[in-house]
């Protein structure tokens, strides 16, 4: 790899990429969404204070064009800061700043060292060192793109990781040679395309930044409970990733030896990753440059905060840092957040910016031309999803919903509530937008919780884990948009297997969550102090 930006764009995402609802279902949005909030707002018999009512109708808006798609996810998103303060729900200086939490300036960081990684390579070095390891066995290989998937969307959006592993996929995919088994020479391709498709959902659900979802949830959790302990990245990583390893393991094993079967294929798969491989050259200055910012940058995330084990503490380096400036062990808890995950990755972005690559062109690692590619419309559809919680709360909307909700929690088994809520939310992910899906459903679930004397988190974290799911629909996602435009996956296979993955995943993220998460981020039983 030359010290030359590279390009990356070979495989161009279609229109059935995006990921967008059927054209009757937007138009349905924009019936169904105004009338809603006409009916918020001037029905009768409903017990709700006037301003809740608006803040309710303004909601029912939002989220319907969120769910239906009916207007662009980024322009719904602007609904709330445009409507609370017109309707005099929300004062407008009450409604801006959620747009700008510290949860979007995460993410914002993390955006930015992912178009990093891009510009120079460093992705797909990372992928092909992973493929060139597994070799040419087909099930081995399939496994060797499911793991290099899912490692790169640990870190980078799933869009742009299943954009870089398609082409890599493909390639492989056309080297299958005539041998005597037409069904495994037919399931292979598709396997390796779905693999891909799949690994770039399920990597997003390890680490706090790796899909929106995870920062709606932390950022609800930050903004409900002000008082509650922080969720540490390492504490996410510890608590999540190993089900992502074994979700990741299970779809390997229906990709390759239950629904779909390749062996028996023969490839040259080795000679197109070493091909692949040998395109790259030596490891340019940008892109060694940009590899050791990212190491810092995962170093950094991981140990920031504490990481609390039961049996080992470590101390995080915000700690230390702290200390510096005279901030003693008494007074660490209040001053804490003062250095976040954002902090870390906003620096190191900005130190991207920086660091000449070629000082007489006047080339850095990053610049203005390739951050403009940040997407914008995330960023925006989680703070509309902030914005109206904070009129939630301060109309005290989120207590007279979660009073509403709160018998169907009280006397069920919390096992039986989390199984159905985690159903309910990944089969509805297959037609919905995965964030609005979370922005909807995490802060109401939470105040269900609440009104019942359960602890919060015990549903909005298998929720928010559950709305990264969906692999039944091209629609469910950008990687199944993708995966199925490549003409080489039947729309049956794609439902059969999926299926059977939103299934397993709803029986994964149940028990992880009650037999393991529950313990790494100590949840108590009952409703906690901080919630009250």
């Amino acid at each position: 790899m030359t010290d030359e930006s590279a390009d990356h764009g070979e495989f161009a995402a279609p229109p059935e990429a995006t990921e967008s609802s059927p054209a009757f279902v937007r138009r349905l949005g924009l019936v169904v969404g105004p009338l809603a909030a006409l009916v918020l707002l001037f029905a009768p018999g409903l017990h709700l204070e006037p301003v809740q009512r608006r803040v309710a109708a303004v909601a029912a808006l939002t989220a319907t064009f969120w769910i239906t798609e009916a207007i662009p996810l980024a322009a719904a998103s602007l609904l709330p800061a445009a409507l609370l303060p017109l309707l005099g729900a929300l004062p407008a200086e009450k409604v801006a700043p959620p747009y700008m939490d510290d949860l979007v300036m995460l993410f914002l960081g993390a955006f930015l060292l992912a178009l990093g990684l891009e510009r120079w390579g460093v992705h797909k070095r990372m992928a092909l060192a992973i493929l060139s390891i597994v070799g040419p066995n087909p099930d081995r290989l399939v496994l060797g793109f499911l793991g290099a998937t899912v490692t790169l969307s640990l870190w980078m959006n799933n869009t742009a990781t299943a954009l870089l592993m398609l082409p890599i996929g493909l390639s492989v995919a056309s080297r299958v040679q005539p041998t005597g088994d037409a069904r495994a020479a037919r399931d292979f391709p598709v396997a390796l395309i779905l693999a891909i498709a799949y690994g770039a959902t399920f990597g997003g659900m390890g680490t706090p930044v790796g899909t929106a979802p995870n920062q709606v949830f932390l950022g609800h959790y930050a903004r409900m409970f002000p008082k509650a302990p922080p969720i540490e990245f390492s504490a996410w990583v510890v608590g999540w990733l190993p089900m992502v390893v074994v979700l990741s393991l299970v779809a390997w094993f229906v990709l390759t030896r239950w629904l779909l079967r390749v062996r028996g294929v023969v490839l040259g798969a080795r000679e197109v990753i070493a091909a692949e491989r040998a395109a790259l050259g030596p490891m340019g200055r940008g892109e060694r440059w940009m590899a050791a910012i990212f190491a810092l940058t995962a170093l950094l995330w991981m140990t920031r905060g504490d990481l609390d084990l039961g049996v080992v503490h470590v101390p995080g380096w915000s700690r230390a840092l702290l200390g510096l400036f005279g901030i003693g062990p008494g007074e660490y808890e209040a001053h804490r957040r003062d250095v976040t995950d954002a902090t870390v990755a906003l620096t190191m972005a900005v130190l991207c910016f920086l660091v000449p690559v070629d000082r007489k062109r006047g080339v850095h690692l990053l610049d203005w031309s390739v951050a403009k590619r940040v997407p914008w419309d995330v960023l925006l559809l989680i703070g509309g999803g902030f914005s109206l919680a904070q009129a939630f709360r301060d109309s005290r909307l989120d207590a007279v919903i979660g009073q509403a909700l709160a018998p169907l929690f009280v006397g069920t088994s919390e096992w039986v509530v989390v199984a159905a809520l985690v159903l309910l939310v990944i089969f509805l992910s297959e037609i919905t937008s995965n964030t609005a899906t979370a922005n909807v459903f995490v802060p109401v679930f939470a105040q269900a919780a609440v009104a019942a004397g359960w602890n919060p988190l015990t549903v909005m974290a298998p929720v928010a884990i559950a709305s990264s799911g969906g692999f039944m629909l091209p629609v469910s996602t950008p990687p199944n948009a993708l995966a199925y435009s490549t003409r080489r996956v039947p729309m049956r296979t794609m439902l059969r297997v999926g299926l059977v993955l939103n299934l397993i995943m709803a029986v994964l993220v149940c028990l992880f969550f009650e037999l393991w998460v529950r313990r790494i981020w100590h949840i108590e039983t009952g409703l906690p102090a901080w919630a009250r």
